[in-house]
C-alpha cells in the first residue's frame, strides 16, 4: 500500500482528530476574564399569586454552575489541559460557591483576587417545565479598582511565562480593563503567545493582534457597524472577512452562527464553514465557551482550520445537549468522534458510549438477533425499534453462535457481511457481536449497555427470556414487536430450497 493510497488517507482522516484530542493534555492555558456564577432554580407552576397576575413557582431543585471565565476554565480543564484562572471576585457567598466548583473541577484558585469591596456576579434563572420565567442578576459589573487591577496584573505576570496560550473571556463585567490589555500587549511583545479572545467588544483587543477570536453574529455586526441580514446570513458574512480582519487584526476569526454553524477566516480570507448538528431543545448557555476552548486546543495541537472547526463544533454540540451551563469532556469528545463508526468491537468502548448517551439524556434501545438474510420483516422491526428511543444498538450473534442456535447450515451470510448490510440502515446507531460457547445470550451486553428499552420479536412474548432477570434489575422496559407475517429467514431459505428442488425435478 503506497503512502498516497485512498485507504491510508482514510485511516489518517479517522485517526488525526483523536491524535489532536489526546495531545490537549500537553498544554497549560492562562484564562483571564469575568467571574460569573450561574444558578438554576426549577420547579412547578400551576397558579397565579392572589396579590397580582404573576406566576407562583414551587421550587424543587437548585443547581449551581460556573459561568463566564470560570466556565471557560472548566471546559479547558475537562478537555484535558492545565488551567490557570486569573480574575477578581467579591469575598462573598458567590465567590465561595465558584471556588468550590473550581476546586472540584481541579482548577486552583490561587490566582483569583478576592476584593472585599466587590460583589461576585450571580445570574439566577427561575424556570417551570418548558420555559425560563425570569433571570435575576446581582453583583458588580463596574471596572476593577486600581488596587484590585494591580493585584490581577501581578497574578497575570506570574502565570504568563509558564503558559502555552492565553484565552481572554470578556463579558464586559469590569475585570478585563484597558490596563490589563496593555499589560498583555507588553508581555506578548517580549514573549509571544497564542492569544484567543472571546469578547463582547472585540475592537478593544486589536492592539493584541490576537491569534484567534470568536465573535457571534450580533458581535460581528457590532464590530463592522452592520445591520442584520435579511436572508442567508452565512453567505453574506463570507464576504466581510477583510473588513473584519482590518478591524480586529485577528489571525483566525471563528464567526459562530448558532444553528447555521460557523465561518472561519484566516488573515481575512474565508477558509471553511462548519455545520451545526440539529438539536431539538438546545441549552445554549456556555456553548460558546466550549467552542472556543476546543478550537484553541485543537489549533495548538497542530490541527488545521477545518479539523479545528469540526472538533469545536462537535464539542459544542455535546455541550448544548446537556442542561444548564455545560462543558464537554475530553472523553466525551473522543467518544463522539469514535461513535461515528457503527461497528463496535470492544465492550469497554460500548459501555463508554452508553454512559455518554445517558449523560446527554438519550434513551437507549437494544435488540439482538442473527439477522442472517435481511428482509422486509427485519427492516420494519428495526425501524420501529428505533422509534422507541434515541439510540438503537443491535447485538449480532457471531457465526459460531448462529451455528449453535440454528444448525450447521447457518449462517448463510458470515458475520462481516451481516454487519455491513445492517450498517447501511440509518435507524441503527451501533452494532456489536456476541456469543460464546456456553452463553449465546445477550446478558453481558445488556449489563454494559444498561438500555432503557429492550426489544424482541412478538414470537418471544409468551416465552421465558434468559435475559429477563438482568432487565428487571435494571428497570428496563421490554417491548415485543411483531414481525411482518410470513417473513422470516427460515421461510426464505425453505423457499429457495423448494425452488431449487423444483428446477432440478424439471431438468431431470
Amino acid at each position: 500500500m503506497t503512502a498516497s493510497s485512498p485507504l491510508k488517507k482514510y485511516v489518517q482522516m479517522k485517526t488525526m482528530p483523536v491524535r489532536y484530542i489526546n495531545s490537549f493534555k500537553k498544554f497549560k492555558i492562562l484564562v483571564i476574564g469575568d467571574m460569573i456564577v450561574d444558578i438554576y432554580l426549577s420547579g412547578s407552576c400551576s397558579r397565579l399569586a392572589p396579590e397580582g397576575s404573576f406566576p407562583v413557582v414551587d421550587l424543587h431543585d437548585k443547581k449551581v454552575y460556573l459561568g463566564g471565565a470560570g466556565n471557560v476554565a472548566a471546559n479547558l480543564k475537562a478537555l484535558g489541559c492545565t488551567v490557570v484562572l486569573c480574575t477578581a471576585a467579591g469575598n462573598d457567598d458567590g465567590y465561595r460557591e465558584a471556588a468550590a466548583l473550581l476546586t472540584e473541577a481541579g482548577i486552583t484558585i490561587e490566582s483569583i483576587v478576592a476584593d472585599e469591596q466587590r460583589t461576585t456576579l450571580v445570574k439566577t434563572r427561575v424556570s417551570a417545565p418548558g420555559q425560563t420565567l425570569v433571570r435575576f442578576d446581582t453583583g458588580a459589573a463596574e471596572e476593577l479598582s486600581a488596587e484590585t487591577e494591580s493585584a490581577v496584573i501581578s497574578k497575570i505576570r506570574h502565570a504568563y511565562a509558564a503558559c502555552d496560550a492565553v484565552l481572554i473571556a470578556d463579558y464586559k463585567k469590569g475585570v478585563v480593563t484597558t490596563g490589563i490589555i496593555e499589560e498583555l500587549r507588553r508581555l506578548n511583545a517580549d514573549h509571544p503567545k497564542f492569544i484567543a479572545v472571546d469578547a463582547k467588544d472585540l475592537n478593544s483587543f486589536a492592539v493584541l493582534k490576537p491569534s484567534l477570536i470568536k465573535p457571534n453574529y450580533e458581535e460581528a455586526l457590532k464590530v463592522l457597524s452592520l445591520s442584520a441580514f435579511c436572508s442567508d446570513r452565512a453567505e453574506a458574512l463570507k464576504k466581510i472577512g477583510q473588513e473584519f480582519y482590518q478591524a480586529t487584526a485577528a489571525g483566525i476569526i471563528a464567526l459562530t452562527l448558532d444553528s447555521d454553524g460557523a465561518l472561519f477566516f484566516k488573515d481575512g480570507e474565508f477558509k471553511y464553514r462548519s455545520y451545526a448538528p440539529k438539536c431539538n431543545l438546545p441549552a445554549v448557555s456556555g456553548a460558546g465557551d466550549t467552542f472556543i476552548s476546543t478550537c484553541l486546543l485543537a489549533l495548538l495541537s497542530g490541527a488545521g482550520i477545518a479539523a479545528a472547526a469540526e472538533l469545536a463544533t462537535a464539542a459544542a454540540a455535546l455541550a448544548v445537549n446537556k442542561t444548564g451551563t455545560s462543558i464537554c469532556t475530553q472523553q466525551e469528545l473522543l467518544t463522539s468522534i469514535a461513535a461515528q463508526e457503527k461497528d463496535i468491537s470492544s465492550l469497554a468502548l460500548l459501555k463508554l458510549y452508553c454512559s455518554v448517551y445517558r449523560c446527554q439524556g438519550k434513551r437507549i434501545v437494544f435488540t439482538n438477533g442473527c439477522f442472517d438474510i435481511l428482509h422486509s420483516g427485519h427492516v420494519s422491526y428495526l425501524s420501529r425499534a428505533k422509534t422507541l428511543g434515541d439510540i438503537l444498538i443491535v447485538g449480532l450473534n457471531t457465526d459460531e453462535s448462529v451455528i449453535r442456535l440454528k444448525g450447521e447450515s447457518r449462517p448463510v451470510n458470515k458475520l462481516a457481511d451481516r454487519k455491513e448490510v445492517l450498517s447501511a440502515l440509518s435507524c441503527i446507531d451501533h452494532i456489536i457481536s456476541f456469543g460464546k460457547s456456553g452463553d449465546d445470550t445477550p446478558v453481558s451486553l445488556i449489563k454494559h449497555i444498561e438500555p432503557s428499552v429492550f426489544v424482541k420479536g412478538g414470537d418471544y412474548q409468551n416465552k421465558i427470556l434468559p435475559e429477563g432477570a438482568i432487565l428487571k434489575a435494571l428497570g428496563c422496559e421490554v417491548v415485543f414487536l411483531p414481525y411482518i407475517p410470513n417473513q422470516s429467514t427460515t421461510k426464505i431459505i425453505h423457499k429457495i430450497e423448494e425452488t431449487a428442488k423444483w428446477k432440478t425435478a424439471i431438468l431431470n
